[in-house]
């Protein structure tokens, strides 16, 4: 991924899941704040695992591998959300997977199978 597309991606990902996250209730300074510094952890790390894989490869990059990847970047979100903002886990667990679902299927739409 390019550098240009890599902030793109970044920035969109953080609009999209904060708009998201609006539909779960989570609107208060703390949890926009929480949810944008747990993308800057998570975001990277994929994008690096990804820049990774197309060095020395590890995985086969298509739709499944994309999900099972997003998937662990849910999980390891709804984990850092549930330390963070001291909240249930199941409601973490739901909130990561519907901003995280949201943002992928836009990030589709957008990138159109760039990875």
């Amino acid at each position: 991924m390019k550098l240009e597309y890599y902030f793109l991606a970044l920035i969109l990902t953080i609009i999209i899941e904060l708009s998201v996250s609006y539909t779960f209730e989570f609107k208060s300074k703390k949890n926009i704040i929480v949810i944008i510094f747990v993308n800057l952890i998570t975001h990277p790390l994929l994008c690096y695992f990804l820049w990774m894989n197309s060095v020395v490869y590890i995985i086969t990059v298509n739709y499944f591998s994309i999900i099972v990847l997003e998937i662990l970047v849910a999980l390891l979100e709804s984990v850092l959300l549930f330390f963070a903002l001291k909240q249930k886990y199941l409601d973490m667990l739901k909130l990561s997977f519907g901003i995280n679902v949201a943002s992928f299927l836009v990030g589709l739409l957008i990138f159109k199978n760039n990875f």
